[in-house]
């Protein structure tokens, strides 16, 4: 002991041990990113897979309610099955059609619908036609980010995850 009543040596931790642990935490990061970029994607995905089934419910509920056909249709921008560009649900037909919503794009997620053409809903809220989209990060083709949203003639709509079909 010193004069002020602390041991000579100090324990603590040297420059080469911080360093040693440094480059451990960072080796570790490395490895785990990966891991966190998938599970962003995926949570991606299944948010506009809801965003996606949330303007399915809205149209079917509008229909019922205005007693009228309201269609979802892909955004200008957007030609076949490709529905990435958004959607818009309009009431009505024609030059008289109501917009009721826009959905904006993500550009991270690839929208795409099983066929040509628009989803529409009577006024007894059935689909006119059965319908399903996939959707899967961009860039991505493999099916373990991506999910199925269903539609059935009733107007039912159900979330397939990974690679399950409609």
């Amino acid at each position: 002991m010193n004069q002020h009543g602390f041991c000579a040596f100090e324990r603590g931790f040297t420059l080469v041990e911080m360093m040693a642990v440094i480059v451990l935490m960072a080796v570790m990061l490395g490895l785990a990113l990966p891991a966190f970029n998938g599970l962003a994607e995926r949570y991606r995905v299944e948010g506009m897979a809801k965003v996606l089934m949330a303007s399915v419910s809205h149209a079917r509920a509008e229909a019922v309610r205005r007693g009228k056909t309201v269609t979802i249709r892909q955004r200008e921008g957007c030609e076949g099955r490709n529905w990435s560009c958004g959607w818009d649900t309009l009431a009505g037909s024609g030059n008289a059609a109501e917009i009721l919503k826009r959905q904006d794009p993500d550009g991270r997620v690839v929208v795409e619908k099983s066929a040509n053409g628009a989803v529409s809903f009577d006024a007894m809220g059935h689909s006119m036609g059965v319908a399903s989209f996939r959707l899967r990060p961009s860039g991505s083709s493999g099916p373990s980010n991506a999910v199925a949203v269903c539609l059935a003639l009733g107007g039912r709509v159900r979330l397939a995850k990974g690679g399950d079909a409609c």
